[in-house]
């Protein structure tokens, strides 16, 4: 099926709430996994379009050594991210940023660890967010960047909004089957890796619906 963008990020109340109370829990430990694996657990850790701040959490729990900078371009997403970091007690170790992926406000080679979880089927031009998260990253730095790939048909993605979203709310299983026909392929997937300077990466299918691109 062929690629129909769905709006950049989501930034009005509900569709923060909505996304927020979606059980996410297991994707996002298998993607914190993916992050140690290739030995992001130390050092100065950006994720890129961090939505609620449910990954930064995670990682910060579990790895003393990360300091995190939690950046997204929407704001009702940030108020719950910087909600859910001050009640967790890690405000002095997870800054909340906002901002645009294809444009940061950050030096070159500025991060020792730099990830992103399920945003790259936003952007429009995705070569661009995968263009600024290597401009950030420092030179021997970790970079993981996980995205949803797109089927070949909606039946298939129906299918896989079943599997995955069958007990969530008709908006949440929307937003699934919207997000599937937004993302790329895994031939798409390494051909803007290539452009993008990333030629040194790996990218590979995780999931029946993920794939991952690590840079280590």
């Amino acid at each position: 099926m062929n690629r129909i963008l769905e709006p950049e990020y989501m930034d009005s109340v509900e569709e923060a709430a909505s996304y927020s109370t979606m059980d996410n829990s297991a994707a996002n430990s298998s993607f914190v996994a993916a992050v140690a694996a290739a030995g992001g657990t130390e050092g100065n850790l950006l994720d890129i379009g961090t939505g609620p701040g449910d990954i930064p959490i995670l990682l910060a729990e579990q790895y003393q050594g990360l300091q995190v900078t939690a950046f997204d371009a929407a704001e009702e997403m940030l108020k719950l991210a910087e909600e859910k970091v001050a009640s967790a007690g890690l405000s002095k170790r997870i800054e909340v940023r906002q901002g645009d992926a294809k444009k940061m406000p950050f030096p070159e080679n500025h991060f020792d660890v730099v990830i992103s979880n399920t945003i790259l089927h936003h952007i429009p031009e995705p070569i661009k967010l995968l263009e600024e998260a290597r401009r950030v990253l420092k030179p021997a730095g970790v970079l993981v960047i996980r995205d949803l790939f797109r089927p070949e048909n909606e039946a298939e993605a129906w299918r896989l909004v079943e599997l995955h979203a069958g007990e969530g709310s008709e908006q949440q299983r929307r937003m699934l089957f919207d997000s599937l026909h937004a993302a790329l392929t895994l031939e798409e997937a390494r051909d803007l890796a290539n452009a993008a300077g990333l030629s040194a990466a790996s990218v590979e299918m995780t999931s029946d619906r993920h794939y991952t691109i690590v840079l280590s």
